[in-house]
């Protein structure tokens, strides 16, 4: 039996906003840094445990989406945007909160209707947070 891995504070910013997704799955809430591997075959398989996995695989699908940009890990596309749209309704906060982040950080103009009203609704306030964010990413770079 492997035992479960614990951590005082991000090994990468030192804060302690951690979060344990499932057994020694860790995300850093601040910094992003997270103890999961790379997926190796791409979206395909992330988007359908996104849709159909039990919760901690959708916990770790919507997770990965949040390193986008990060030229290692970059999963997800516009093209991706329906499948994440529909997470957003997801039961799990987890889950919300990594796809709101993701499509901040995707720009994907056609959520910020979704994303206002998680921003404003949500019970979670993780989610309300992270869509805010998202929100801003997105209507700062329309601005621009």
């Amino acid at each position: 039996m492997s035992q479960q891995q614990e951590f005082e504070g991000c090994p990468s910013c030192g804060n302690t906003n951690l979060r344990r997704l499932d057994g020694n799955s860790w995300f850093c809430l601040d910094c992003d840094w997270d103890n999961l591997s790379v997926i190796p075959k791409g979206n395909d398989e992330l988007l359908t445990s996104l849709r159909h996995g039990d919760v901690h695989s959708r916990r770790i699908a919507a997770q990965a989406l949040i390193n986008i940009g990060d030229a290692d890990r970059h999963l997800a596309t516009m093209m991706d945007s329906n499948p994440l749209l529909e997470a957003l309704d997801d039961e799990d906060a987890d889950v919300r909160y990594f796809v709101a982040v993701a499509l901040g950080k995707l720009e994907a103009s056609l959520s910020l209707g979704k994303l206002k009203q998680l921003a404003r609704d949500d019970a979670s306030a993780l989610v309300r947070e992270g869509a805010k964010t998202a929100v801003e990413q997105i209507e700062s770079r329309q601005l621009s």
